[in-house]
Protein backbone atom coordinates (compact mmCIF):
# COMPACT_ATOMS: atom_id res chain seq x y z
CA UNK A 1 0.00 0.00 0.00
CA UNK A 2 1.55 3.36 -1.16
CA UNK A 3 1.70 6.68 1.06
CA UNK A 4 -1.76 7.81 -0.59
CA UNK A 5 -3.24 4.78 0.18
CA UNK A 6 -2.98 4.64 3.78
CA UNK A 7 -3.72 8.55 4.31
CA UNK A 8 -7.08 7.79 2.40
CA UNK A 9 -7.65 4.77 4.79
CA UNK A 10 -6.48 6.85 7.87
CA UNK A 11 -8.86 9.46 6.67
CA UNK A 12 -11.84 7.02 5.86
CA UNK A 13 -11.07 5.76 9.49
CA UNK A 14 -11.58 9.59 11.27
CA UNK A 15 -14.72 10.00 9.02
CA UNK A 16 -16.34 6.85 10.27
CA UNK A 17 -15.58 7.16 13.66
CA UNK A 18 -17.20 10.95 13.76
CA UNK A 19 -20.31 9.53 12.30
CA UNK A 20 -20.76 7.09 15.23
CA UNK A 21 -19.67 10.07 17.46
CA UNK A 22 -22.10 12.32 16.49
CA UNK A 23 -24.80 10.00 16.69
CA UNK A 24 -24.28 9.15 19.94
CA UNK A 25 -23.30 12.40 21.27
CA UNK A 26 -23.77 14.90 18.81
CA UNK A 27 -21.71 17.53 17.01
CA UNK A 28 -21.05 19.67 20.05
CA UNK A 29 -21.15 16.82 22.46
CA UNK A 30 -18.01 15.46 20.60
CA UNK A 31 -14.49 16.71 21.45
CA UNK A 32 -11.45 16.25 18.54
CA UNK A 33 -9.89 13.67 20.59
CA UNK A 34 -12.57 11.55 20.97
CA UNK A 35 -12.98 11.26 17.09
CA UNK A 36 -8.48 10.66 16.85
CA UNK A 37 -8.91 8.17 19.85
CA UNK A 38 -11.72 6.14 18.33
CA UNK A 39 -9.99 5.89 14.96
CA UNK A 40 -6.57 4.86 16.58
CA UNK A 41 -4.71 8.14 15.72
CA UNK A 42 -3.46 10.92 17.79
CA UNK A 43 -4.62 14.77 17.64
CA UNK A 44 -1.99 15.84 15.50
CA UNK A 45 -2.84 13.70 13.00
CA UNK A 46 -6.52 14.25 12.70
CA UNK A 47 -5.37 17.61 12.24
CA UNK A 48 -3.01 16.64 9.43
CA UNK A 49 -6.10 15.64 7.51
CA UNK A 50 -9.01 17.95 8.57
CA UNK A 51 -8.01 21.59 9.61
CA UNK A 52 -11.02 21.52 12.55
CA UNK A 53 -14.09 19.47 13.47
CA UNK A 54 -16.00 21.77 11.13
CA UNK A 55 -13.63 19.94 8.27
CA UNK A 56 -14.71 16.34 9.35
CA UNK A 57 -18.50 17.75 9.09
CA UNK A 58 -17.64 18.74 5.31
CA UNK A 59 -16.46 15.43 4.77
CA UNK A 60 -19.49 13.84 5.90
CA UNK A 61 -21.61 15.91 3.74
CA UNK A 62 -19.67 15.10 0.34
CA UNK A 63 -20.32 11.52 0.96
CA UNK A 64 -23.60 11.76 2.01
CA UNK A 65 -23.94 14.43 -1.38
CA UNK A 66 -21.53 12.02 -3.35
CA UNK A 67 -23.10 8.49 -2.43
CA UNK A 68 -26.72 9.62 -2.54
CA UNK A 69 -27.81 13.09 -4.13
CA UNK A 70 -25.45 12.17 -7.04
CA UNK A 71 -26.47 8.37 -7.79
CA UNK A 72 -29.87 9.06 -7.67
CA UNK A 73 -29.84 11.80 -9.52
CA UNK A 74 -27.94 9.48 -12.08
CA UNK A 75 -30.46 6.98 -11.73
CA UNK A 76 -33.20 9.41 -12.08
CA UNK A 77 -31.47 10.51 -15.25
CA UNK A 78 -30.87 7.54 -16.73
CA UNK A 79 -34.97 5.92 -16.39
CA UNK A 80 -36.84 6.43 -19.64
CA UNK A 81 -40.31 5.88 -19.25
CA UNK A 82 -43.42 8.26 -17.36
CA UNK A 83 -44.13 9.85 -14.09
CA UNK A 84 -44.78 6.54 -12.37
CA UNK A 85 -41.60 4.55 -13.97
CA UNK A 86 -39.07 7.29 -12.73
CA UNK A 87 -40.83 7.86 -9.49
CA UNK A 88 -40.26 3.63 -8.44
CA UNK A 89 -36.70 3.87 -9.53
CA UNK A 90 -35.67 7.07 -7.55
CA UNK A 91 -38.26 5.48 -4.56
CA UNK A 92 -36.38 1.96 -5.07
CA UNK A 93 -32.86 3.69 -4.67
CA UNK A 94 -34.32 6.11 -2.03
CA UNK A 95 -35.02 2.97 -0.20
CA UNK A 96 -32.45 0.36 -0.36
CA UNK A 97 -29.65 2.96 0.12
CA UNK A 98 -31.66 4.07 3.48
CA UNK A 99 -31.28 0.33 4.11
CA UNK A 100 -27.86 -0.18 3.32
CA UNK A 101 -26.43 3.22 4.36
CA UNK A 102 -28.23 3.65 8.08
CA UNK A 103 -25.95 5.33 9.73
CA UNK A 104 -25.17 8.19 7.39
CA UNK A 105 -28.75 9.20 6.51
CA UNK A 106 -29.13 9.17 10.28
CA UNK A 107 -26.34 11.85 10.99
CA UNK A 108 -27.02 13.93 8.17
CA UNK A 109 -30.31 14.24 9.79
CA UNK A 110 -28.95 14.18 13.08
CA UNK A 111 -26.65 17.24 12.06
CA UNK A 112 -29.46 19.58 10.09
CA UNK A 113 -31.11 19.21 13.02
CA UNK A 114 -28.28 20.44 15.52
CA UNK A 115 -27.31 22.94 13.29
CA UNK A 116 -30.63 24.69 11.99
CA UNK A 117 -30.90 28.01 13.03
CA UNK A 118 -27.12 28.52 13.53
CA UNK A 119 -26.68 30.83 11.04
CA UNK A 120 -23.50 29.18 9.98
CA UNK A 121 -21.70 28.39 7.29
CA UNK A 122 -22.21 24.19 7.83
CA UNK A 123 -25.84 25.15 7.78
CA UNK A 124 -26.38 26.41 4.39
CA UNK A 125 -24.38 23.89 3.35
CA UNK A 126 -26.90 21.18 5.18
CA UNK A 127 -29.88 23.09 3.72
CA UNK A 128 -28.47 23.16 -0.08
CA UNK A 129 -27.52 19.16 0.31
CA UNK A 130 -31.22 18.67 1.57
CA UNK A 131 -32.73 20.33 -0.42
CA UNK A 132 -31.36 19.06 -3.59
CA UNK A 133 -32.46 15.71 -2.92
CA UNK A 134 -36.50 17.57 -2.85
CA UNK A 135 -35.60 19.59 -6.12
CA UNK A 136 -35.33 15.77 -8.03
CA UNK A 137 -38.57 15.04 -6.81
CA UNK A 138 -39.72 18.44 -8.15
CA UNK A 139 -38.17 18.13 -11.30
CA UNK A 140 -40.07 14.62 -11.66
CA UNK A 141 -43.34 16.25 -10.83
CA UNK A 142 -42.93 19.38 -12.93
CA UNK A 143 -42.00 17.01 -16.19
CA UNK A 144 -44.72 14.35 -15.10
CA UNK A 145 -47.40 17.36 -15.10
CA UNK A 146 -45.57 18.31 -18.93
CA UNK A 147 -46.15 14.98 -20.05
CA UNK A 148 -49.73 14.60 -18.43
CA UNK A 149 -48.74 11.86 -16.07
CA UNK A 150 -49.40 13.96 -13.36
CA UNK A 151 -52.55 16.45 -12.74
CA UNK A 152 -52.09 19.50 -13.64
CA UNK A 153 -53.49 21.16 -10.61
CA UNK A 154 -50.60 19.68 -8.62
CA UNK A 155 -48.22 22.11 -7.13
CA UNK A 156 -45.01 20.65 -8.08
CA UNK A 157 -43.09 22.45 -5.36
CA UNK A 158 -45.87 22.10 -2.27
CA UNK A 159 -46.19 18.52 -3.35
CA UNK A 160 -41.95 17.95 -3.58
CA UNK A 161 -41.74 19.04 -0.26
CA UNK A 162 -44.53 16.95 1.06
CA UNK A 163 -42.94 13.85 -0.49
CA UNK A 164 -39.57 14.51 0.91
CA UNK A 165 -40.94 15.14 3.95
CA UNK A 166 -43.05 11.59 3.90
CA UNK A 167 -39.73 9.50 2.94
CA UNK A 168 -37.41 10.98 5.24
CA UNK A 169 -40.18 10.74 8.25
CA UNK A 170 -40.74 7.14 7.32
CA UNK A 171 -36.92 6.61 7.57
CA UNK A 172 -36.72 7.75 10.34
CA UNK A 173 -39.65 6.18 11.89
CA UNK A 174 -38.05 2.88 10.41
CA UNK A 175 -34.86 3.04 12.38
CA UNK A 176 -36.29 4.91 15.89
CA UNK A 177 -39.62 2.77 16.41
CA UNK A 178 -40.28 0.39 18.14
CA UNK A 179 -43.24 -1.13 17.45
CA UNK A 180 -45.20 -3.26 20.07
CA UNK A 181 -47.89 -4.08 17.60
CA UNK A 182 -45.82 -5.53 14.60
CA UNK A 183 -43.07 -7.84 14.00
CA UNK A 184 -39.74 -5.88 12.41
CA UNK A 185 -38.87 -8.07 9.81
CA UNK A 186 -37.64 -6.88 6.24
CA UNK A 187 -40.67 -8.63 4.33
CA UNK A 188 -42.72 -6.49 6.38
CA UNK A 189 -40.94 -3.18 5.72
CA UNK A 190 -41.05 -3.97 2.36
CA UNK A 191 -44.66 -4.18 2.29
CA UNK A 192 -44.76 -1.07 3.94
CA UNK A 193 -42.22 0.88 1.35
CA UNK A 194 -44.54 -0.61 -1.56
CA UNK A 195 -47.93 0.53 -0.23
CA UNK A 196 -46.31 3.85 0.62
CA UNK A 197 -44.65 4.19 -2.74
CA UNK A 198 -47.93 3.61 -4.28
CA UNK A 199 -49.97 5.94 -1.55
CA UNK A 200 -48.02 9.02 -2.97
CA UNK A 201 -48.05 7.84 -6.27
CA UNK A 202 -51.66 7.75 -6.36
CA UNK A 203 -51.88 10.87 -4.92
CA UNK A 204 -50.41 12.87 -8.06
CA UNK A 205 -51.24 11.00 -11.33
CA UNK A 206 -53.89 12.26 -13.87
CA UNK A 207 -57.09 10.15 -14.06
CA UNK A 208 -55.37 8.83 -17.68
CA UNK A 209 -52.52 8.14 -15.73
CA UNK A 210 -53.61 6.51 -12.72
CA UNK A 211 -55.69 3.77 -14.67
CA UNK A 212 -52.78 2.27 -16.12
CA UNK A 213 -50.10 3.03 -13.21
CA UNK A 214 -49.05 -0.91 -12.29
CA UNK A 215 -49.48 -0.06 -8.72
CA UNK A 216 -48.49 -3.17 -6.71
CA UNK A 217 -51.83 -4.79 -4.99
CA UNK A 218 -50.19 -5.37 -1.55
CA UNK A 219 -52.69 -7.47 0.27
CA UNK A 220 -52.79 -6.17 4.42
CA UNK A 221 -51.52 -7.79 7.31
CA UNK A 222 -52.81 -8.16 10.11
CA UNK A 223 -51.08 -7.25 13.22
CA UNK A 224 -50.42 -9.06 16.50
CA UNK A 225 -51.36 -7.34 19.39
CA UNK A 226 -49.18 -7.97 22.69
CA UNK A 227 -50.82 -5.82 25.16
CA UNK A 228 -53.54 -6.53 27.08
Amino acid sequence: MDNRDNRDDVKEKLVEASIRLFLRKGYAGTAVNEIATSAGVSKGGLYWYFKSKEAVVEAILDRYRDQFIEEITKKVNGCSGDFATKFRAFYKFTTEFARDNRELLLVFTALLIEFAGTGTELEKRMKEVHNSYTFIIQRLLEEGIRKGDVGIEIDPVIYARFFSSALVGSQLQWYLGNWAYYENDPAYDRRHALIQRDALLKVVLSKESSATSGSIKVKPRGWRHTRT
